[in-house]
């Protein structure tokens, strides 16, 4: 086999693809996912350091969980190769094509539905570990020196809604630019 041909693309996708697992893809993705992205979130300049660790956290989290469902779920469905086999077809590859076939049904259940599910049960859990304090969206505290006199309010009163009203002004311009 000369030089020419032992790096031709047809040879070097050929041995790239044999024995290609799917799992060895997904676990390489998350491995990176889990390092890179939680640094690239914080690097960002324009969010809050607060929002900057928050988001961080649950990046990384994520693809912890991530990666030991890549590597278990496949392997637990590959394991049903033999019930799935047609008889006709020499047991050696049909097993083969049976685990390969099934190694990839089991990297999209753990993408679609295990690593989504396992995330829902973990995160609150592993954000209360770091402290996210949870605030309650368009609440202000109650100001305590009105201008009218409030009464008969509640002693455990503290926040009240506070909506933002925009108006429309009363003339809108000419429209367009004049040449």
């Amino acid at each position: 086999m000369s030089v020419k041909e032992l790096f031709s693309l047809k040879n070097i996708c050929k041995k790239l693809g044999e024995k290609n697992n799917p799992v060895y893809t997904v676990v390489a993705i998350a491995v990176f996912k889990g390092i890179f992205r939680p640094i690239f979130t914080m690097m960002d300049k324009k969010q809050d350091p607060e929002s900057k660790k928050y988001a961080a956290i649950r990046e990384g989290s994520t693809e912890l969980i991530a990666i030991p469902t890549y590597i278990i779920l496949p392997t637990l469905i590959e394991k049903l190769a033999p019930a799935f086999s047609p008889g006709k077809k020499p047991l050696l590859q049909i097993l083969e094509n049976s685990k390969t076939t099934l190694g990839f049904i089991g990297v999209c259940f753990a993408a679609l539905i295990a690593i989504p599910g396992l995330c829902n049960i973990a995160m609150p859990h592993v954000l209360k570990l770091f402290g996210k304090k949870e605030k309650e969206p368009g609440l202000k505290p109650f100001p305590t020196e009105t201008l009218f006199a409030v009464k008969d309010l509640p002693k455990d009163f503290k926040y009240m809604q506070v909506y933002n009203t925009y108006k429309k002004p009363i003339s809108t311009s000419g429209g367009g630019m004049r040449v």
